[in-house]
C-alpha cells in the first residue's frame, strides 16, 4: 500500500511542476489585448479604448515575478466638441471627434497564489510612464491636426487569474481595481490648454478587462 501512495505522490508532484512554471529562475513573455470604456466628464461622456500590451517577466522567487510591459493605446473620445478652421468656407466652426494614441513603459511586480494544479490567482502592481498624442479628427475621419502631446505617470493594482493549458502556455484574465494617473500638459504652442490633472479611478469607473496569453520558459 505504501509504494502505491509514494508513486501517486510523485506523479502529483511531477504533474504540478509540469504546469506550475512559476519557480525561481523561470520567465515568461506574452501580450494582452483589452477594450474598455471609461467616464470622463459632463462634456465628454465616454472614452472608448483599445490597448495592445506586450510584456515579459522573470521570477526572482517562487511565485514572485518582476517584469516590463509596453502598453500601446488607441482611444476615441466621444462627445468632445472643439473649434476648428473650415478651409472651404473660411470661418471657425464647432466640430467633434478626438483620437488619442499613447505609448508607455510600465514596470510591474506580480505575486501568484496557488489554487489548483493548473489554476493560480495573482495580484499585479504597475508603475506607468506615458506620452499621449491627441489628434483632431473631422466628421469623415480625416486628421485635422495633432493638437497636443501630454506626458504623465501613474500606478495601478490588478488582480487576476492564470490557467496553464500546457507546460509552457497560460491564459490570463485580469481587471484593474484601482488606478491613478497624473497628467501634465507640455505643448505650449497648442491652441488648447490641458491642465495638470490627477485621476483616481476604481474598477466600476474604468471597466477595462484584460485577456492575456503568456509563454513560460
Amino acid at each position: 500500500m505504501k509504494p502505491k501512495l509514494i508513486i501517486m505522490a510523485l506523479l502529483c508532484a511531477v504533474s504540478w511542476r509540469s504546469y506550475a512554471q512559476t519557480e525561481k529562475g523561470s520567465g515568461f513573455v506574452g501580450g494582452s489585448v483589452s477594450f474598455g470604456t471609461s467616464k470622463q466628464n459632463n462634456s465628454s461622456p465616454s472614452l472608448n479604448t483599445f490597448t495592445l500590451t506586450p510584456r515579459g517577466g522573470y521570477f526572482l522567487a517562487n511565485n514572485f515575478a518582476i517584469g516590463l510591459e509596453i502598453p500601446l493605446n488607441l482611444s476615441k473620445l466621444r462627445g468632445e466638441s472643439y473649434i476648428a478652421w473650415n478651409d472651404e468656407y473660411g470661418y471657425y466652426e464647432e466640430q467633434r471627434g478626438v483620437k488619442e494614441f499613447s505609448f508607455g513603459i510600465s514596470p510591474f511586480v506580480r505575486k501568484y497564489v496557488d489554487i489548483k494544479d493548473r489554476f493560480k490567482f495573482f495580484m499585479q502592481a504597475n508603475l506607468l510612464l506615458q506620452i499621449n498624442t491627441f489628434n483632431r479628427i473631422d466628421e469623415e475621419g480625416y486628421l485635422i491636426r495633432t493638437d497636443a502631446k501630454i506626458k504623465g505617470w501613474g500606478a495601478s493594482i490588478s488582480p487576476g487569474f492564470s490557467y496553464f493549458i500546457s507546460k509552457h502556455a497560460a491564459l490570463e484574465f485580469s481587471l484593474p481595481v484601482v488606478s491613478f494617473f497624473h497628467q501634465n500638459y507640455y505643448a505650449a504652442e497648442s491652441l488648447y490648454n490641458y491642465d495638470k490633472t490627477n485621476n483616481l479611478r476604481l474598477a466600476l469607473q474604468n471597466f477595462t478587462p484584460t485577456f492575456t496569453f503568456n509563454y513560460h520558459f
